[in-house]
Formats: structure tokens, C-alpha cells, sequence
């Protein structure tokens, strides 16, 4: 009989006390895993989640200093750094409530009390490998965003009898919301449904009508979700989410606050509430929340200069000046070596609070700042916030910087007629004249022209010349999904004829990456993904940032 064993996995533990990731490796080197990998913090265990996908990771709860171990799964599940076939257990020597609701909400595979035996360890992992062991094509699958490729290999194993079976449907129904098909979803978890009555089912089935907008069907599930799930906080998210659409912010704060109390640490609910509660013009309640997410939030990946720029908003209308002047200090120091989105970020969020408050020079001083800054990396900006910065300079007489704002704008988006359109608006209210407005839209034909030339050289063999143009076009207009694709494209046509490289083929998938779509990719996407798939088997490695196929 063959022996079970931890063969070819790979696994991490994260634990900040030495002894036990010791005693942890001792349990688990018996069964021969591949390689064992240790985390004393939850910055180290990110940089090694970052750098490779484990079968398995086993994590503290509290870490110390920094972030713990409900913060590290979800940043991991947010940056789609834990495919499904990969198992994260929660250890831990807490039981609060609080802990217990943070850890549930983000659904780690499993977790385990400490003390614990190497039985009770073994146990769980034999169960959970045995669960996950057919997800490896899924997970790849998915990582590259062939969502089609990914439900196809659901339904080959659900074609079957799997041991796995309602893990499979979750996961097909999870795709099919990606790539938009709802009457798919709906064909799928009805007849779940009939069959049992499953939480995940139906909450997926009020997101689906929520989608199509039939309100009245989302509310009646949610609703009943919360009733007899009480529990299962996405339902209250979703309710909120559904009340909040319909600018109903009395219902949806009241919904969320209930939610929060049962789960405090939900950091993403607490934002989601300080702002519902700014709507609804109750500024204690969001000052309140806004308060707890600046200060328990620290550590969290959701931390965002919106935070304190949203408290300083509170403070204003509260007429307590020196309050949100504070804030604003706050949120330079905090953001100072964050990295470069977010530390553009707070600039910018400085510069409109400066402006709600009047004081011109500190305005313009922020201004300053951000164009220097935009001017050396302008993918620090995205194309929302460039239009707003647009109206910001055109409100103080910097018609020049509001006008490289708005060319990024338009040179991002230029095949976008519905933020075409937004620009124009923009430019017509603030009081351009339609020659002027042509003059700027004019960016369009600039884009066309650079990636009609690019297309040229790549086709007629200069392909070198090729990628140095869409290179630093790319670097230009770092929203442009044409421009991005195209420079994928140059640099998988190099490598099919001169060979691939691992740096080559980091770089491709950078641009690949860059790529945003809602719903099903495009067939461009898909064929450049494919291609830099094949090129990755003929350099005879494993996927970048993937492990297995």
C-alpha cells in the first residue's frame, strides 16, 4: 500500500516564535515534502508569496508587529496571490470572537487551535490535499484570466463524480460572474438550490440579479440570507451594496453597523460604511469609522489615502478646521514611503482638501508637487484622477498642467467613447470652445499614429525598433490596453524568433497584466496569453509567477 507523503509540495509557515515553525517543520518533514519555507513576519511571508505559489501555507495569527495573519490572507486573495489549489491554515493560540469572525470572513481552508498534535495537523492536510489536488488546471488557468479555459476544466471533473463536487460549482460560479454570463450563473445554482439550500448559491444568485436589475429579487434573497444566516456577513454587504444603488444610505448604514459589531476587523466594511454614513450626512458615525480604519487598518493592504482624506472631508463639515489639518499632516507622513501609487495619492488628496479649505498658495504648492512627480512617472496617476486634477488646474488659472492632465486622459482612453465623452463635457463646462476642444482631442490621432507605426515596424522585421516604441509609449500611457497589447506582442514576436528569455518573458506579462477588461478578455488578449504560454514551455520553465500546469 502506497504511503501517504508531502511529496513535490511546497510549503511555507509563517509563525514570529522560532520554536514553533521548528516544531511545525519537524511535523511535517517526515512526510518529504519538496521544500520548507519560513516566515518570521508577515512582510517576509508576502515577499515569499510574491516570489513563488505554495501547495501549502500554514500562518500564525498574530505575528507581532506588522501585519497578522487574517491581513495577509487578504491581501493575498485581493492580489489573486492564493490559487485554488493552493491551502491556507490559520493557527492560533486566540478565540475571540473578533478573531474568530475577521479569520471566517476570509475563509481560510481551514484552522487550527493551538496546541495541536501532529495527527490533528496531518489530518486536516490529508483532507484539504485531497479536496484541492484537482485544481491545479483551474488555478492556472484562471491566473493567466482564461476564465472560458477555467469553467471548461470545471466541467470536465464535474462530468464525473467528484469528491469535490460543490467546491467545483462555487468555482465555476465564481468565473462565470467574472466573465459576466449571469444566465449562466442562474442556470447553474438554481437546480444547487433544489438540491440544498447553500449560502454561497444563493448569495451568488442575488449578485446576478442585483447585476441585471432586478432589485426587488436581489433584496428578497439577501434578506433571506441574513435572516437565517445571521452570520454570513456577505449578505449584509450585498444588501447594503443593493440599498446604497438606490441611494437608500439610512438603510444601508443601519445594515452595515450591524454587520461591523459582528466583525469589527473588516476592514474593507468599515470604509464602505464611513462613507455610506458621509451620504447620509451622519458625520459622527463616519468620523467613527473612518477612525477605526486609520487606526486598526495600519497594516491592511485596503488602507488607502481616502481613509484621511474622507476623515479630514468629515472634519470640514464638522467646522473643526484644525482637526482635518492634522489629518492632512497625517496622511503625508503616513503615505511618504509608500509605494508610488499611493503616495501620489495623498498629494493628490492634500491638494483637494486644501482647495475645499480655500488656501490657495498650499493648493498650488500641491499641484507643484504632483506634476513633478507626474512628469517623471506618469503611471502614478490614473486616468480618473487626471481629469479631476485637469478641473483642479482650470479652477486656478493652470490651464497648461490641466491640459497634460486631460491629453493623459484622452491618450489612456482614446478608444473609449464614454470617457471621450466625460473629457468633453469636462472641457465644454469649464468653458472651452469647441476649437479648443479639437485641438485636444486631437491626442487620439497621436495614439493611432504611434501604434500604427509600431504595428509597421513589427511587421516589416523591426521588431527591436518596434518594442522600443511601445516600450515607451507603454510607459506614457500605462492604461492604454491597446498600446499594452501591442507591446506584447512586439516583444513575443522577438522571442519566437531570437528565443525567450526569463526576463523577456517577465516583461511581456507585465504588459499582459496591465490589460483590464470586464467580463470575457478579448480574443488579442487571449492569443498573446497563449503564445507567451508556449514560449514559456519552450523555455522549459514553469510559468512566471505560476507553479505547475
Amino acid at each position: 500500500m502506497k504511503l501517504w507523503s508531502l511529496k513535490n509540495k511546497y510549503i511555507l509557515v509563517v509563525d514570529d516564535f522560532a520554536g514553533m515553525r521548528t516544531m511545525l517543520r519537524n511535523m511535517l518533514l517526515p512526510y518529504r515534502p519538496e521544500h520548507i519555507a519560513e516566515a518570521a513576519s508577515g512582510e517576509e511571508a508576502l515577499k515569499a508569496i510574491q516570489d513563488y505559489d505554495f501547495d501549502i501555507i500554514l500562518c500564525d495569527y498574530n505575528l507581532g508587529p506588522g501585519k497578522d495573519g487574517q491581513q495577509i490572507l487578504e491581501e493575498i486573495k485581493e492580489r489573486e496571490l492564493l490559487p485554488y489549489s493552493s491551502i491556507y491554515i490559520m493557527t492560533t493560540a486566540e478565540n475571540t470572537s473578533e478573531m474568530v469572525m475577521g479569520a471566517v470572513e476570509y475563509s481560510p481552508d481551514d484552522y487550527l487551535s493551538k496546541p495541536f498534535t501532529n495527527e490533528v495537523l496531518i489530518s486536516r492536510l490529508k483532507k484539504l490535499l485531497k479536496r484541492k489536488s484537482s485544481l491545479k488546471k483551474i488555478s492556472v488557468a484562471t491566473r493567466q484570466r482564461d476564465y472560458e479555459s477555467a469553467i471548461i476544466f470545471c466541467d470536465d471533473q464535474l462530468s464525473g463524480t467528484p469528491n469535490n463536487r460543490f467546491e467545483l460549482l462555487k468555482i465555476k460560479t465564481e468565473l462565470l460572474l467574472r466573465i459576466n454570463d449571469y444566465d449562466a450563473v442562474e442556470k447553474l445554482v438554481k437546480p444547487i438550490l433544489e438540491e440544498r439550500e447553500i449560502p454561497w448559491a444563493l448569495l451568488y444568485l442575488g449578485q446576478t440579479y442585483y447585476y441585471r436589475e432586478q432589485y426587488d429579487d436581489a433584496k428578497f434573497i439577501f434578506e433571506g440570507l441574513i435572516e437565517d444566516y445571521p452570520n454570513y456577513l456577505f449578505a449584509h454587504d450585498w444588501l447594503a451594496k443593493l440599498h446604497r444603488t438606490n441611494q437608500n444610505y439610512a438603510e444601508a448604514q443601519n445594515i452595515l453597523e450591524k454587520a461591523a459589531i459582528k466583525s469589527p476587523k473588516a476592514i474593507k466594511r468599515q470604509q464602505i460604511l464611513a462613507e455610506v454614513s458621509f451620504e447620509n450626512e451622519d458625520y459622527d458615525t463616519s468620523e467613527k469609522s473612518y477612525k477605526r480604519v486609520t487606526r486598526t487598518g495600519k497594516n491592511s493592504y485596503y488602507l488607502s489615502p481616502d481613509d484621511y482624506s474622507g476623515l479630514a472631508e468629515v472634519y470640514l463639515k464638522k467646522e473643526m478646521v484644525s482637526d482635518a489639518l492634522n489629518i492632512i499632516s497625517d496622511m503625508r507622513k503616513e503615505f511618504s514611503d509608500a509605494d508610488p501609487l499611493k503616495n501620489m495619492k495623498s498629494h493628490i488628496n492634500e491638494a483637494f482638501l486644501y482647495n475645499d479649505l480655500q488656501r490657495k498658495k498650499e493648493t498650488n504648492d500641491r499641484i507643484d508637487k504632483i506634476m513633478t512627480i507626474f512628469l517623471e512617472d506618469p503611471g502614478t496617476v490614473t486616468s480618473v484622477d487626471s481629469i479631476e486634477l485637469a478641473k483642479l488646474c482650470y479652477t486656478h488659472n493652470r490651464n497648461d498642467d490641466g491640459n497634460k492632465f486631460i491629453q493623459y486622459a484622452i491618450k489612456n482612453n482614446h478608444d473609449n467613447q464614454e470617457t471621450i465623452d466625460e473629457i468633453i463635457s469636462t472641457l465644454t463646462n469649464t468653458g472651452f470652445s469647441n476649437k479648443d476642444i479639437n485641438a485636444l482631442l486631437k491626442s487620439r490621432d497621436e495614439v493611432i499614429e504611434i501604434n500604427n507605426h509600431g504595428v509597421k515596424l513589427a511587421t516589416t522585421g523591426k521588431i527591436a525598433e518596434s518594442i522600443s516604441l511601445f516600450v515607451e509609449a507603454a510607459t506614457a500611457m500605462p492604461e492604454n490596453h491597446v498600446i499594452n497589447l501591442n507591446t506584447a506582442q512586439s516583444l513575443i514576436m522577438h522571442m519566437n524568433k531570437s528565443g525567450a528569455t526569463e526576463e523577456l518573458m517577465g516583461e511581456t506579462k507585465k504588459y499582459l497584466d496591465k490589460v483590464k477588461f470586464t467580463g470575457k478578455p478579448s480574443e488579442k488578449y487571449k492569443i498573446l496569453t497563449t503564445s507567451w504560454q508556449n514560449l514559456s514551455k519552450m523555455l522549459n520553465q514553469e510559468p512566471v509567477g505560476l507553479k505547475g500546469s
